[in-house]
């Protein structure tokens, strides 16, 4: 992954926000391991984070 791509935000709520590619980077809590990707896909706007910092598509 690019560094420069890794970024952070502050929240409204005043938690810092790690970002790539400028998106936020969000844990799902039904994933237990790496590489689970249990909450790819969700609501059709919740995407895993490739290897590289794209969007994962599987």
């Amino acid at each position: 992954m690019n560094p420069k791509a890794v970024g952070a935000i502050r929240r409204a709520d005043g938690q810092v926000q790690i970002t790539v590619g400028g998106r936020p980077v969000y844990r799902f809590a039904g994933d237990a391991r790496a590489g689970d990707l249990n909450g790819q896909g969700v609501d059709g706007k919740w995407f895993a984070v490739g290897p590289t910092g794209e969007k994962a598509t599987q």
